[in-house]
């Protein structure tokens, strides 16, 4: 059979010309987007792939990128621009390139490809009756605001900075601080307290991945953090790049994966839409004040206060105890001759938090609304509470936005509950009842 090597250099010489035609028509600062990032400029053979800048023409600013020196001692090449390595300036046709495993590190211009969800190297989850005989189910882990949070050197607030949190901060370790520096990663990451203990225990009864719409390098960066030696993920890792929807998250990804046997833990409810029976929702890990920026919270940071969750009955703590409950239910059922939904036992385990409680509500559900329909009465419902639209001898909790209200009034007449809707909130995150003394109802609430 011929060979189909001088096919592929005609091909290639054929793409250069293309390419090279290109370069000559093209006009210095013609590409608005990527000339607003110069300088410095990049140059490839005297031609700068940003923003099409001849290197007779740019400023001193610009930097040659050549065959010597530092650039010349980091290829191979991770990739070439104008038929040109973007770092020593080798040609493609003489350069050695590794072979599919260096496809990844190519330069693309837009978004990085997707792979299809059948293609891509994440393992493939344990079947049932694996999982089954090992006494194990799968469980998926968010990582920001439900591991660690993380944040920009640039997004520091002026109040973290005079705490001491400053580009030149260092690891540490002891406290779960970590540096981020590599390449195109320059942050720091605060570890969840209790994140090492609950992934040690959850081990123990789960397979585990991370799934996390973070792009692949920051993906894999703080998974390390979390894991250092992979005992607990190995290559179970699912970023944006593999996830198969935009902004979305699907058991579809994870191939194997079988929803009777997935628990969810993330923060963030709503990106899964079609798994919301599997989902154990987190309350939010907001340590820097810039993850209390982007999710519109007035709120002052634990960075800023220098506080932090404590170890012992923080949200992982909380979780931890959550998710052996279900775990325990899940296999109690199979003992039974059964084999269990794990979905029916997150319900049943949500279930338990408020029963025996009867709540009516005032000020909270709007008159136009169907009160059936309203977020406040489902969730109470979920929760294991029966909810009634007004108050009789049967009702323990009022719960208001308003101390001045009749049923608010009716409450302290009649030595009831009254709380505020916080209550029902924290009772959804922490998985129990808390406290009612510690959510009164107040004026502007």
């Amino acid at each position: 059979m011929p060979s189909s090597q001088p096919a592929a250099r005609r091909r290639r010489r054929r793409r250069r010309r293309r390419q090279r035609s290109t370069e000559s028509k093209m006009i210095p600062g013609g590409n608005d987007e990527a000339a607003a990032r110069c300088p410095p400029h990049r140059f490839v053979r005297g031609l700068c792939f940003l923003c099409g800048e001849k290197g007779e023409d740019a400023s001193a600013v610009g930097h040659e990128m050549t065959t010597k020196g530092a650039a010349a001692a980091r290829c191979p090449h991770p990739g070439f621009v104008l038929g040109f390595c973007l770092l020593c300036g080798a040609e493609e046709e003489d350069a050695e390139v590794g072979g599919p495993e260096v496809a990844d590190r190519y330069i693309y211009w837009g978004p990085k490809p997707r792979p299809a969800s059948g293609t891509t190297a994440i393992p493939r989850a344990s079947d049932l009756g694996t999982l089954l005989r090992a006494r194990k189910l799968t469980l998926i882990l968010d990582l920001d605001h439900t591991l660690l949070n993380s944040t920009g050197f640039h997004e520091l607030s002026p109040i973290e900075k005079g705490n001491g949190f400053t580009r030149d901060t260092r690891s540490d370790p002891g406290t779960g601080l970590f540096r981020l520096d590599a390449y195109p990663l320059h942050m720091l990451t605060k570890l969840r307290p209790f994140v090492r203990g609950f992934l040690e225990q959850a081990s123990a009864m789960f397979e585990m991945y991370v799934y996390t719409l973070g792009d692949h390098d920051y993906a894999r960066a703080a998974a390390k953090l979390l894991d250092p030696d992979g005992a607990y993920f190995g290559g179970r890792i699912v970023s944006s790049d593999e996830s198969t929807r935009r902004d979305k998250k699907s058991l579809d990804v994870i191939p194997g994966a079988d929803p009777v046997a997935v628990v969810i833990l993330d923060d963030s409810g709503y990106v899964w839409p079609e798994h919301q029976d599997n989902l154990i929702l987190m309350d939010r890990y907001l340590y820097f004040a810039s993850a209390c920026r982007n999710f519109g919270y007035t709120t002052i940071s634990l960075a800023e206060r220098k506080r932090d969750e404590r170890d012992c009955d923080g949200s992982l703590a909380v979780a931890l105890a959550v998710l052996k409950r279900v775990h325990q239910g899940f296999f109690d059922s199979v003992l039974d001759g059964h084999c269990s939904d794990v979905r029916e036992v997150i319900r049943a385990v949500r279930r338990d938090v408020l029963r025996g409680c009867t709540v009516a509500f005032s000020r909270v559900i709007p008159l136009e609304d169907r009160a059936q329909d309203h977020h406040m009465w489902k969730l109470a419902e979920q929760l294991g509470a029966v909810c009634v639209a007004d108050v009789d001898a049967t009702v323990t909790h009022v719960v208001s936005k308003d101390p001045g209200t009749e049923k608010a009034q009716w409450a302290r007449e009649n030595n009831k509950f009254l709380v505020s809707t916080k209550w029902i909130n924290t009772a959804s995150f922490r998985w129990c009842r808390p406290n009612e003394q510690e959510f009164p109802v107040t004026r502007g609430h």
